[in-house]
């Protein structure tokens, strides 16, 4: 079935990392740690179990080079498999061979002996088309076809990357329709939680300002919409999320968002019933999870063990509630410069979430966002754009890389989303370099004029 999917050069290398899989008996997994990662090593451990190999599933934040070298030279004789990162990362370690890339990011070539395979070889959008479980699962689906059950958390990773955004395209909706056709799929609003109070004052994505973090007001909207509070978002008849749609979506266009984000109110969703979850749901339990540094408990807990299940979900609502404040706060606390907007983030990890939230709900389409924490001397930086910033000449991985090597740190990701680590004295002149290449990269698109 993937030979008609996939460009052949792309599965002949993937066969090749296959019989170096089957050719060892025990793994290192290595993930990105948020929830693309963290989905991509789920799928990754659930078919290594399945050969009776023994692994160890850890997460790397830090992708800097003395960061990715050391963690890799930790046990550098062990067959290692990398995912959701390490493609740029390989030119750190070019001598080690035994090391197996999947991954979707933009990267710098270089002579590195790892197996690298990468989306964007193989003439994949690894912004729109593929992510890190998109790698996972294809990987998986080539060492043996029935692990086309691992197909929610595939598509775990995939909403965690924003890829779903509009509906899937290109490999991801190959992928899609090929595997994704044994499960029920219905339209539905883009609301996760066990009811609708938890479901809408918990939402981040989508956001309702004055209503995300904030149950009274939830419970007010409800009641004038005419809806049971205790009631599965999944479970509302058509009138009813009609109705709901029609409030959310003025609440939207009232906090002045963009298309790109009115588009997320709804969505199909399908219904994991084996896992008690949706496909919302389970990118959002994992990638809240990883984000609060707990992806263990989430990756536990969709290897079979169901007693942590109230664990999963306590952890779920620490990150909303978290993501929630932040939000607000950092929105109150963004500044202004000519090309592009930055504000300070509690903590690192978070960074890019609450980047991505006030980008899409609370901001002015007009410039990028970039989300700053400061710790130890370094400052952890992550950028968020929208698509039509991107279609007018945007590539926050361009300006991420640049601006932070230009002062002593390194950056890279995606054209709509990137980040990166700088000496923290150095922060001013790495926002006036990125102002300075973002301006570069609107000569004439009349999005933000210099």
């Amino acid at each position: 079935m993937l030979a008609e999917i996939l460009d052949p050069g792309f599965l002949d290398v993937l066969h090749s990392a296959a019989e170096r899989i089957r050719d060892h008996d025990e793994f290192r997994i290595i993930a990105h740690y948020d929830g693309d990662g963290t989905s991509a090593g789920i799928i990754l451990a659930r078919a290594l179990l399945r050969l009776s190999k023994r692994f160890h599933l850890g997460y790397i934040k830090d992708l800097g080079p003395e960061a990715f070298k050391d963690r890799i030279e930790e046990e550098r004789d062990l067959p290692t498999i990398v995912v959701d990162a390490g493609s740029d990362q390989l030119r750190f370690v070019p001598d080690i061979e035994n090391i197996i890339v999947l991954d979707h990011h933009f990267y710098q070539k270089s002579s590195a002996k790892g197996l690298n395979i990468n989306a964007r070889d193989f003439k994949v959008d690894g912004t729109r088309e593929a992510c890190g479980s998109t790698m996972a699962y294809l990987m998986a689906l080539v060492l043996d076809e029935k692990n086309s059950d691992l197909f929610p958390f595939f598509l775990s990773g995939v909403i965690a990357d924003k890829q779903d955004i509009g509906g899937l395209r290109g490999l991801n909706n190959l992928l899609q329709e090929e595997y994704g056709s044994r499960y029920r799929k219905v339209h539905a609003l883009n609301l996760e939680g066990e009811n609708l109070i938890d479901a809408l004052s918990y939402s981040t994505d989508p956001f309702f300002n004055n209503i995300s973090g904030n149950s009274e007001n939830t419970k007010k909207l409800l009641k004038e919409a005419g809806l049971d509070v205790t009631k599965p978002p999944l479970d509302l008849t058509e009138d009813e999320k009609r109705v709901l749609a029609g409030k959310l979506s003025y609440i939207m266009v009232k906090q002045g968002v963009g298309s790109e984000a009115l588009k997320y109110l709804e969505s199909d969703v399908y219904r994991f019933p084996d896992y008690g979850f949706s496909s919302k749901e389970i990118s959002s339990i994992i990638d809240g999870n990883s984000k609060i540094g707990k992806n263990s408990v989430a990756v536990q807990y969709f290897l079979g063990d169901r007693r942590i299940k109230k664990e999963c979900m306590d952890n779920w609502k620490i990150f909303k509630s978290k993501l929630i404040d932040y939000s607000y706060r950092s929105f109150k606390e963004t500044f202004q410069d000519t090309n592009l907007r930055y504000f300070y983030a509690p903590e690192s990890e978070m960074a890019g979430a609450i980047s991505g939230l006030l980008m899409l709900y609370l901001l002015p389409q007009d410039k990028p966002v970039i989300g700053i924490s400061v710790s130890d001397g370094i400052a952890k930086v992550s950028g968020r754009g929208t698509r039509k910033q991107v279609e007018k000449g945007l590539n926050l991985s361009v300006v991420l890389k640049n601006a932070a090597q230009s002062v002593g740190g390194n950056g890279g990701g995606h054209d709509i989303a990137a980040g990166g680590s700088i000496p923290s004295e150095k922060v001013k002149q790495f926002l006036e370099v990125a102002n300075s290449i973002i301006r570069e990269q609107f000569p004439s698109s009349g999005l933000n004029p210099p």
